[in-house]
């Protein structure tokens, strides 16, 4: 029962598939579940404290459970089987979006999400968008872009100097 009481958490690289005894982990802020079978992440809806979610790495399609987690700021979902980010519209404080590795073919929710501004970085590469000038994910990259959104388009492209989901970093006291 002690564990209920959990603020920050990393299951990277266990072999983890179902994660439903996280959904009780309702105090947690950070949580990396990364580099595993993973495909459901329903468990996760309910835990509306994350700040930052690591979920790089796994067999995830399925990302509408996250629509309540809206005070997500860092969001990884690199390295996935993920095609549509309709959800991500509603994650208006997110400012680091990690996307790289999957199956997006649209980008509207993104510009949908009025919070996504100024120093904001959204990295898209190696996914199913049109990037011909002119085409629509282009006009919509522009979009995001005119907002001062950082948004890579480069699968080899390393990150901002943030602390990503689901590296060390200094554990709370």
């Amino acid at each position: 029962s002690s564990l209920t009481n959990l603020t920050d958490l990393c299951l990277c690289e266990n072999q983890i598939s179902d994660i439903s005894p996280l959904s009780k982990l309702t105090k947690l802020e950070w949580l990396a579940v990364e580099v595993s079978p993973l495909e459901d992440i329903s468990p996760l809806s309910n835990l509306i404290n994350l700040k930052i979610l690591g979920l790089a790495g796994n067999q995830i399609s399925d990302i509408s459970p996250l629509v309540k987690l809206t005070r997500l700021t860092s969001l990884c979902l690199q390295s996935n089987e993920i095609s549509d980010i309709s959800v991500l519209s509603s994650l208006t404080n997110l400012i680091d979006l990690r996307l790289m590795h999957n199956h997006v073919d649209d980008i509207l929710p993104l510009i949908e999400n009025t919070g996504l501004g100024k120093e904001d970085s959204v990295m898209l590469g190696d996914n199913n968008l049109e990037l011909q000038e002119g085409s629509e994910d282009m006009k919509n990259v522009k979009i995001l872009e005119d907002r001062g959104v950082i948004v890579s388009l480069d699968p080899q492209q390393s990150a901002p100097e943030k602390i990503p989901p689901g590296a060390p970093r200094p554990m709370p006291e």
